[in-house]
């Protein structure tokens, strides 16, 4: 039974609301200006630490580390209401999780992935494992996370599936193949530059995508 390592925001639900909502709300809470939703978007994937230090310019670690905070807090009470599942994906992962093991790997706090599931009606039941960034010394892309889903399920991992290039960078950096989708903030000119082993339109392919390649 393989492990397939998956993202959650822009991967298996639609989510780009429910955090450039917050994080304008967030820059508000500290006196800063709101920015268009389109550049905060243009942010998602990386470490939540880079998007906070791009979006404040020059603030303390103490401001930073509230600034993600406040986004945390009112995401989970407020806006995780906006997620929504990406077509295909709930069937798509009922398929795979018949012969595999699946895991979240994600760049958003554990407590803030689960608010999201629950918001956008996909149960956490799918999933064998679901790590966060503060489950790991590292986030994407960094291969912490995907090696904490390793030593919690006990099997080395076979294939990172996400819209980012720091998913794709963090499959690299563990090892094992990687898949991109276009459902996220990234083009497939974008994803391409960092070689996937495969770029698909959506999760929805990615049963059909790993029979035919054999990428498991």
């Amino acid at each position: 039974m393989a492990l397939i390592c998956m993202d959650l925001d822009n991967t298996l639900i639609h989510s780009d609301r429910c955090h450039t909502t917050a994080y304008n709300y967030a820059l508000k809470k500290l006196g800063r200006k709101k920015q268009s939703p389109e550049l905060i978007s243009s942010l998602f994937g990386g470490p939540k630490m880079l998007v906070a230090e791009k979006l404040l310019q020059d603030a303390s670690k103490k401001e930073i580390e509230n600034f993600l905070n406040i986004h945390d807090t009112y995401l989970i009470s407020k806006t995780a209401k906006y997620a929504t599942i990406i077509k295909g994906a709930k069937a798509a992962l009922n398929e795979l999780k018949i012969a595999h093991e699946l895991a979240i790997i994600s760049n958003s706090k554990h407590k803030t992935i689960h608010a999201l599931l629950s918001s956008s009606g996909l149960s956490k039941s799918l999933f064998d494992a679901i790590i966060g960034y503060d489950d790991a010394t590292h986030s994407k892309p960094q291969p912490d996370e995907i090696f904490k889903a390793e030593k919690l399920l006990h099997h080395k991992a076979s294939l990172m599936v996400g819209d980012s290039i720091y998913d794709i960078l963090a499959g690299k950096k563990a090892r094992i193949k990687t898949i991109g989708v276009l459902t996220g903030n990234y083009s497939r000119n974008t994803l391409s530059k960092y070689n996937p082993d495969r770029i698909i339109p959506s999760i929805t392919y990615l049963p059909e995508t790993i029979k035919k390649h054999k990428l498991v």
